[in-house]
């Protein structure tokens, strides 16, 4: 149990720094793009919006612990992990104005919707990516030390 804890406080924390680092990263891609009066309103409104960008992080980051356990299926992992990400996202992209939102423009708020889905499965993506690769060089590392350790015993 004391494991988990540490572990689900470790995610979060790697969250809070996805999240920041996000949130850096937008905001210097407005300052390069010319995007200065979207990045005065951030300024305007800087601790909702570095908190928001936070929390965001923790739902998306955090929850990635998901995938440290032997239960659920994979599938199901994926679910939750989504479902929570996107479950704090999108309020929080509504709410700070990071997506604007018309009620009478159901279809705008649907695009914004599955564009949001998009860009985090893309991002998911690359982390799957780098994970699996990760796991290819360290189970090539074993077989080579398991290799290593049969011929020194020969």
């Amino acid at each position: 149990m004391k494991h988990t804890i540490k572990l689900f406080i470790t995610y979060i924390l790697y969250g809070i720094s996805l999240g920041c680092t996000f949130f850096v990263i937008m905001c210097l891609s407005y300052f390069i793009g010319g995007g200065k009066d979207i990045l005065m309103q951030i300024f305007n409104d800087f601790g909702r919006q570095a908190i928001g960008s936070m929390l965001v992080g923790i739902a998306c980051g955090g929850t990635a612990v998901v995938y440290q356990f032997d239960r659920p299926s994979a599938f199901w992992k994926i679910v939750i992990h989504f479902c929570v990400g996107m479950g704090v996202f999108y309020p929080v992209a509504i709410y700070l104005g990071w997506f604007p939102f018309h009620p009478n423009r159901i279809l705008h708020t649907i695009l914004q919707f599955l564009f949001s889905c998009g860009i985090f499965m893309l991002i998911w993506f690359c982390f799957y990516l780098f994970n699996r690769n990760e796991a290819k060089i360290i189970n090539k590392r074993l077989k080579e030390l398991e290799e290593d350790n049969s011929t020194s015993q020969s």
